[in-house]
């Protein structure tokens, strides 16, 4: 994988539903060559599940989560497998040194101790670092024309309430597993017109409900990734989201994601990608310099997706309305 391969990447999390001709131009590419990085991404199994999610502006009471710590127990494998089976955890990484990264959605607050309880339980963590973001992770992507409605602003949209039809929630689990699926292939699903799949799916999308993107896994290929751990000296005052900006600018493309963690002050999270040690070393100096009082760059050996809440509300939707 190169620069272009991640920035592909990045597009796609943000929104896989994005025309490949819009990708050849943000990347000075034909369309041609953007499809075949995007299928040996997919033949190699960096890039799986084009999906459409009801994104999270549906459920105002929801928390994003981020955990950490070093668990005890020996079946490293089926420990990914055992805390993926909650249904709050959407993804669980296993790091360096017994490490393990837990992201979860909450549907609100009430979930938080309930959720501690059970991965403390499951995953024998004696040291869990319990992190709230109030935004999504936020990743490092080449902004085009039709990734930029992810950029709106939230508090607007959370004030419109979209009141769903049948059909809504048909178009968006005909696309659940293909948020490439052209509009036709739609039409003959849902059975209707082109042209009320176009009004129901472009309303959705303009109102930013729909979340398009991918499971990506970045571990089937020959990089290095890594989450490093920056911890700020208390006794500083710091604006940490300016922080932020100065290492994406330093570092451009190499930074994918960033945490801000807001019980958490004086802790930050980066996830960035490197291609040797001595890479990954030269970045973790970088960070040393700024005013951190710890770097701790911890290296990612292997990650998975798990269906959460947010799929079964989807499923259960849908039951209904074939019952009916």
């Amino acid at each position: 994988m190169d620069e272009i391969d991640f920035g592909l990447c990045m597009s796609l999390v943000l929104n896989s539903r994005i025309a490949y001709r819009e990708l050849a131009e943000t990347f000075n590419k034909s369309v041609n060559s953007i499809h075949k990085r995007v299928k040996s991404l997919v033949d190699s199994g960096v890039l799986l599940n084009f999906n459409t999610k009801l994104s999270l502006l549906n459920f105002p009471s929801s928390v994003n989560v981020i955990m950490f710590g070093n668990s005890k127990v020996d079946n490293k494998e089926e420990l990914l497998d055992k805390l993926g089976r909650h249904e709050c955890i959407f993804n669980v990484t296993r790091a360096s040194s017994n490490l393990y990264y837990i992201h979860a959605y909450l549907k609100d607050f009430s979930g938080l101790d309930p959720l501690i309880s059970f991965i403390r339980r499951e995953g024998k963590f004696d040291d869990l670092e319990i992190g709230l973001d109030s935004a999504l992770p936020s990743p490092n992507a080449p902004i085009t024309s039709e990734t930029d409605y992810n950029s709106k602003s939230d508090s607007k949209l959370l004030q419109k309430e979209h009141v769903y039809s049948d059909l809504d929630f048909l178009i968006i689990n005909s696309l659940k597993n293909n948020s490439r699926k052209p509009i036709t292939e739609i039409v003959d699903e849902v059975r209707t017109t082109p042209k009320t799949v176009r009004r129901h799916l472009n309303k959705m999308i303009e109102e930013n409900l729909l979340d398009f993107s991918i499971e990506w896994y970045p571990d089937k290929s020959a990089i290095i990734m890594s989450i490093v751990i920056l911890k700020l000296d208390p006794t500083v005052q710091v604006d940490k989201l300016k922080i932020l900006e100065e290492i994406r600018k330093d570092h451009g493309q190499t930074i994918l994601f960033s945490w801000n963690l807001s019980n958490l002050p004086n802790l930050m999270l980066v996830c960035a990608w490197t291609h040797s040690m001595k890479e990954l070393q030269d970045l973790e100096a970088s960070l040393i310099s700024k005013k951190f009082s710890s770097v701790n760059a911890t290296i990612l050996i292997k990650g998975k997706m798990y269906p959460s809440w947010r799929d079964t509300y989807l499923e259960e939707k849908i039951k209904d309305i074939k019952a009916n």
